[in-house]
């Protein structure tokens, strides 16, 4: 990735969601059960209106998140999606691990380390969301770092 790229990247506007208001609602769904296992409506709502905060999301035809919650039904294909690349990932990983031992440089799998453009999207929007959400003393830490 050239020195212009990166710099382009790094300083570009909220990234912008591709996906249906319905898969945002589901990834947003997805992201309050992984922070707490009980549904709460309070914590969906918190957490898509912090995730507006970082990624543009065009709702229409619903006004706003609070409507899409009302009247949207989530569509989770896109959650099913992440997680399968998830499950890849971490099957990639524990190989390397298996194979190589704990300290095995896990190279693109590692996103603190890849320079692919999900990790940089994914360390970018970590960095995004750490001024809104508060996350435990030691990822703060590592947050900070980025």
């Amino acid at each position: 990735m050239g020195l212009f790229s990166f710099f382009s990247k790094m300083f570009r506007f909220k990234p912008e969601w591709n996906g249906t208001p319905e898969m945002f609602l589901a990834m947003t769904m997805e992201m309050q059960s992984r922070n707490n296992k009980e549904y709460s409506v309070k914590e969906v709502f918190q957490w898509g209106e912090v995730m507006q905060k970082v990624i543009k999301v065009n709702l229409a035809p619903y006004k706003d998140f609070a409507d899409l919650m009302v009247h949207g039904k989530p569509d989770f294909s896109i959650v099913e999606q992440l997680n399968g690349k998830l499950d890849e990932l971490h099957q990639r990983r524990e190989l390397k691990y298996s194979l190589y031992g704990p300290n095995a440089d896990l190279g693109e799998d590692d996103v603190m380390k890849s320079n692919s453009d999900e990790s940089f999207f994914a360390r970018k929007m970590v960095k995004d969301l750490s001024r809104y959400v508060k996350f435990q003393d030691e990822d703060q830490k590592t947050i900070d770092n980025m």
